[in-house]
């Protein structure tokens, strides 16, 4: 089965503005032979891509599997004139790190940094996800490596401990005074509690492990990020699980907020970041020097 590019960008312009015509102008051909493209896209198959109407066109079956892998071929394509062009202009190769919100947040800015000031051909693409996300996008092959929580399952992937990464709970002296030293989640849900985002990891991970141990929490309020987060348990407005790191640097930037930091008694609290590869030795150069620089700053 052999379908060139002009084929599957007609395809997924016809779809995605819901005529044939229309598929055709942005492509810059005409309608009768984008009709016999998508025809010979068919035959080829040996099944319909497209349902027909009055309104227009939809995918069939067949026609909506084929889809996502038509978009997938055209933005590698893209992806690979973009490196192609940047050799031409004296760039280096573009290294796709995907990280989980504490590791962009309190980890990786200073020392990615310095890897770009030593290196300033370098081209660097750095995405937050979620642990899960990194793990399953590594496996794909759809970005070059990523810094995750030891907590998801690594699979196939070449991983190494990079940062230790434990949980805290941080809040005012006066809210943290009638809690145990070592705090479990069920001390949570009888405090003012204060979180991120639901799509945030560090929600999900409470919210999975909460469901787990059966406690109900209830959050006062949601911030888009942890430096908002930490802001708001600074103001009094309750206290928060937050990276160890986060909770160290609030408590030396505002000592007159009178912080204090509770360790969490649970084995999920007690995070590893890791480093996460398909395999090193498959890296191209500059990310292969990217890895050797992050596992030295290690630590």
């Amino acid at each position: 089965m052999r379908f060139d590019l002009q084929d599957l960008r007609l395809f997924v312009h016809t779809l995605e503005s819901g005529t044939i015509t229309q598929g055709a102008e942005r492509c810059h051909i005409t309608l009768a032979s984008a009709s016999e493209r998508i025809r010979g896209m068919e035959a080829v198959l040996g099944a319909p891509l497209l349902t027909r109407s009055k309104k227009g066109v939809t995918a069939t079956e067949a026609g909506a599997v084929l889809l996502p892998h038509a978009r997938r071929m055209l933005l590698q394509m893209e992806q690979m004139a973009g490196d192609m062009q940047a050799f031409g202009q004296g760039l280096g190769t573009r290294i796709e790190l995907l990280a989980n919100t504490s590791a962009i947040s309190e980890h990786l800015i200073a020392p990615l940094g310095t890897f770009m000031q030593a290196n300033p051909q370098l081209r660097l693409e750095l995405r937050e996800c979620t642990s899960d996300a990194i793990a399953r996008a590594l496996m794909a092959g759809e970005a070059d490596m990523g810094v995750l929580s030891n907590a998801v399952p690594a699979g196939s992937l070449h991983t190494q401990v990079w940062r230790d990464d434990p949980l805290v709970l941080l809040g005012p002296a006066r809210l943290l005074a009638s809690l145990p030293e070592d705090v479990q989640l069920n001390h949570l849900k009888d405090i003012a509690l204060l979180g991120l985002l639901p799509q945030h990891a560090l929600h999900q991970l409470m919210a999975a492990q909460a469901l787990q141990a059966g406690v109900a929490l209830r959050y006062r309020a949601l911030a888009p990020h942890l430096e908002a987060l930490c802001d708001w348990v600074v103001m009094g407005l309750g206290a928060a699980v937050v990276p160890r790191t986060a909770a160290e640097c609030a408590t030396l930037r505002w000592p007159q907020a009178r912080l204090r930091l509770r360790l969490l008694s649970a084995d999920w609290a007690a995070r590893q970041l890791v480093l996460a590869c398909r395999d090193p030795a498959e890296l191209p150069p500059q990310a292969l020097q990217l890895w050797a620089f992050l596992q030295e700053a290690a630590h």
